[in-house]
């Protein structure tokens, strides 16, 4: 076998695989390509074609398909960021932001209820998600982070803290959240002394929780909007604690293979871009 095609199978190993890159490529070739530019200068994130991301099935490609997702495989997510970044890597940044560090995560680590009742709003881009961890005197030192959570006697939790570099935080230009955010907070700690931390699930409209800043002027990435997040007495029910207190850690190291296989592919995607661009002035 010629070692083109070797290639080509590994990069597209099933029948399915091959669909799904000749549709997303068609997808970016028609709508993604077009728009890239003026967005990245203009620093605004095109949110309808986002939201199109769902209707094309994208939107939790790793998700089950009871839930509204794809019920495809690492080696989709991996074809998809890669074609995207191809043309707008800002524009699959926020892809990774919602499909790979929200969605993916709440389908590995969510409960019945949890999966049921969010899943299928942000498989179809009804809402668009984000994941909150950095914290602008931490960066992404998790044991270190300071926004905490109390629990109070009638079973809610109540959370004070800043979230800051949160990709998707905010999602229209006038300054409004993400519908839902994938929550780390710290809630007490362990016989180490070591932070303990918790998983919640915070929704656009609870009392306590806004967008503290919009950051501009970014060297890259400018399409994809990043955004501080406030938490000031923000009060969250039981039923949005993703599993157990103290049980992020875990929540992290099942959803990390995917995500960084998902920022790979990006990488992928943009050297192939760069290398179409130097081939097309060179020749």
């Amino acid at each position: 076998m010629e070692e083109g095609w070797r290639a080509l199978d590994i990069a597209n190993p099933t029948d399915e695989h091959s669909m799904l890159r000749e549709m997303v490529r068609s997808f970016v070739s028609d709508e993604v390509e077009p728009q890239a530019l003026e967005f990245n200068r203009d620093e605004k994130f095109n949110v309808e074609l986002f939201r199109s991301l769902g209707e094309s099935g994208l939107l939790g490609i790793s998700v089950p398909a009871e839930f509204g997702g794809g019920g495809m495989d690492a080696t989709a997510v991996a074809i998809i960021n890669e074609e995207l970044s191809y043309s707008d890597p800002a524009f699959c940044l926020a892809y990774l932001a919602h499909d790979q560090l929200m969605v993916n995560n709440l389908a590995q680590n969510g409960n019945a209820d949890q999966k049921s009742r969010i899943l299928p709003k942000v498989c179809s881009g009804e809402w668009i998600g984000c994941m909150a961890m950095s914290e602008p005197d931490h960066g992404t030192d998790v044991l270190g982070m300071e926004t905490s959570a109390v629990q109070r006697d009638d079973g809610n939790w109540v959370i004070n803290g800043r979230k800051m570099w949160i990709t998707n935080g905010s999602v229209n230009d006038e300054g409004g959240t993400a519908d839902i955010v994938w929550l780390y907070a710290r809630t007490g700690t362990d016989e180490k002394g070591r932070a303990e931390i918790t998983t919640f699930l915070v929704e656009k409209g609870t009392d306590g929780f806004s967008v503290g800043q919009k950051i501009f002027d970014k060297l890259g990435m400018r399409a994809s909007n990043t955004a501080e997040l406030v938490f000031e007495d923000c009060v969250v029910p039981p039923e949005n604690v993703v599993g157990s207190p103290g049980e992020s850690m875990v929540h992290m190291m099942r959803n990390l293979e995917l995500e960084r296989l998902g920022l790979a592919a990006m990488a992928l995607g943009i050297s192939r871009r760069c290398l179409s661009v130097m081939n097309s002035y060179a020749s």
